[in-house]
Parts: structure tokens; C-alpha cells; sequence
């Protein structure tokens, strides 16, 4: 008879699809500069621009490409962290006891990809209940104060709390017909900074932590246990959905 792995059974890898996105959303444009240019070019031979007009559109184009690049590198700069944000909270997910079966990636699908993203950054099924772990890789420190989050005293743009119950409600429908009556499904948003003034926080029941608190968060949570028959048919469905399933 085999044993009970020690450590949480893991699928999926980490900030795959940021580092892809990052490379698609960032460079982009800059196909667009080389037909452009390509334009240009032909038109400065033979000529339906003046050799001299299309010499200086040429110019334009390249100085406006190094502002541009420089820029894209930044930005990709941004989508590098959030996967190494990712990389981090799951290497503190895999140390769950052995019961513990944790995704990374999971694909969304249809009209709700559109909205928020294109998969879930890390889906945790416990003995008891299914969760949501969104990551934010954000320098502090990070507050949360009347119910918003700042970041080095920014209030964040899109609310971490109201993407994670999004993403939880997103969830428990996609899974609805295999979910045992009143099987929780909880949101958590995770901090790979470590950023969080005070490792927990709490809003309106959507719990804000320190990746270094996320286990013990995660393991305190005290909800009725589930069959294995459950859960079993949950880890197959998470496995099997293909991305582009509403």
C-alpha cells in the first residue's frame, strides 16, 4: 500500500503565463514599427513620398522605437516580478501537508478570461475547502486601511480583495455541479514581499497575508471535512478543464 506523499501534490507551473503575456502585451507594437518602416522604405524607392519625406519619417520612426523599447523593457520588468511573485508563493504552497493538492495556472475560460485574466494564479484544494490564492508582488509597505490597500502610500489601482472574491465567485460556478452542498470556496490574496505591515490583515472576510503566514493561514482555517471522493473528483476536474471552457 503506498503512503500518504508528505508534502502537497503539486500540477502546474508558476508565472507561465505572465511571462508569456508580458512578452506579447510589451513587444507588440514594435511589428508595427518594422511594416511601417517597411513603408517607408519602399516609398523612398521609387518615390510616392519625396525621398527626403520619407528619409525623415524614417528617423522619426527609429527615435520614437528606442523610446518605445525602453519603455517595453520596463513594463516587462513589471510582468518578470509578478511571476517571480508567483514563483515564490509556490514554493511556500508546495510545503502543505501531503492531503494538499495545489494548481498553479489554472486556466479561465470564455467571457471571464476576457475580464480578468486569462487563468487563476494558484488554486489550493484542502481537506475542506477549495482556495484562491492571488499574488501580488508589491514593495511596501503595504497598509490596509478602511477596507482599501495602499502600497508606499499608493492606493493600489484595481483592488486585490475585489479581484480575489471575483475570482472565488468565478470559480465555485465553474465547478458548481461538483461541489458537495455548501463546499467553501475562499479567496486569499498573498503578498510575495513579504510587503504587509502586519503579516495578516482582513477585509470583510477576505484575508490579506505575508507569503511566510500563507501556510498557517491556510492550515487555521477549520472547516468540515470532505470525502476524498470529493476531492478526488475536484483534482481530476481542475486537471482535465481546457482553457477555452466558459
Amino acid at each position: 500500500m503506498l503512503s500518504e506523499p508528505s508534502f502537497a501534490v503539486v500540477h502546474g507551473s508558476p508565472g507561465a503565463r505572465v511571462r508569456a503575456l508580458g512578452l506579447a502585451v510589451t513587444y507588440w507594437p514594435f511589428l508595427l514599427v518594422l511594416f511601417l518602416s517597411g513603408w517607408f522604405l519602399h516609398a523612398a524607392l521609387p518615390v510616392p513620398l519625396p525621398p527626403a519625406w520619407a528619409a525623415g519619417a524614417l528617423l522619426l520612426l527609429v527615435l520614437l522605437a528606442r523610446a518605445a523599447l525602453g519603455r517595453a523593457g520596463r513594463r516587462y520588468r513589471n510582468y518578470l516580478k509578478g511571476a517571480r511573485g508567483e514563483d515564490i508563493v509556490a514554493r511556500e504552497l508546495s510545503l502543505l501537508p501531503g492531503d494538499w493538492t495545489v494548481f498553479h495556472g489554472v486556466p479561465r475560460g470564455g467571457f471571464e478570461a476576457m475580464c480578468g485574466g486569462s487563468d487563476f494564479d494558484h488554486v489550493v484544494l484542502g481537506p475542506g475547502a477549495l482556495y484562491v490564492v492571488e499574488t501580488k508582488n508589491w514593495a511596501g509597505p503595504i497598509r490596509v486601511e478602511g477596507g482599501a490597500v495602499t502600497a508606499a502610500g499608493v492606493p493600489a489601482s484595481r483592488s486585490p480583495v475585489a479581484q480575489v472574491r471575483r475570482e472565488a465567485n468565478a470559480l465555485r460556478r465553474r465547478f458548481a455541479r461538483l461541489l458537495p452542498p455548501d463546499f467553501p470556496v475562499r479567496g486569499v490574496v498573498c503578498f510575495a514581499s513579504n510587503g504587509l505591515e502586519r503579516d495578516r490583515a482582513d477585509v470583510d472576510g477576505t484575508p490579506l497575508c505575508n507569503v511566510r503566514d500563507l501556510r498557517q493561514l491556510l492550515l487555521s482555517v477549520r472547516d468540515p471535512a470532505v470525502g476524498p471522493d470529493a476531492r478526488r473528483a475536484l483534482a481530476e476536474a481542475l486537471l482535465a478543464v481546457p482553457a477555452d471552457q466558459p
